[in-house]
């Protein structure tokens, strides 16, 4: 799947006003990404792609492996299976 906010992916928006959709449009400028904006002053405003943008998640934290045999890293001076493995 492409990339949020690229020419193949881009963030899809809606505002209930023309001005939200400019400033809208003014920070996607900025940053370089592709939006389509859509004013629809009935319904609710939906700016969960623009959220994504600006807010990416987090990268997770892998720790190192630990082997069966391994001391277990808890400290308890036990083998790994016999304690925290189990």
């Amino acid at each position: 799947m492409a990339k949020l906010g690229t020419n193949a992916h881009p963030a899809v928006v809606r505002v209930q006003t023309p001005e939200r959709a400019h400033e809208i449009l003014s920070v996607c400028d900025t940053q370089r990404w592709k939006a389509i904006v859509g004013v629809e002053p009935d319904k609710p405003e939906d700016l969960s792609d623009l959220e994504k943008l600006l807010n990416p998640p987090a990268p997770v934290m892998v720790g190192p492996r630990v082997g069966r045999n391994d001391p277990c890293p808890c400290g308890s001076r036990l083998k790994y299976e016999k304690c925290c493995g189990r």
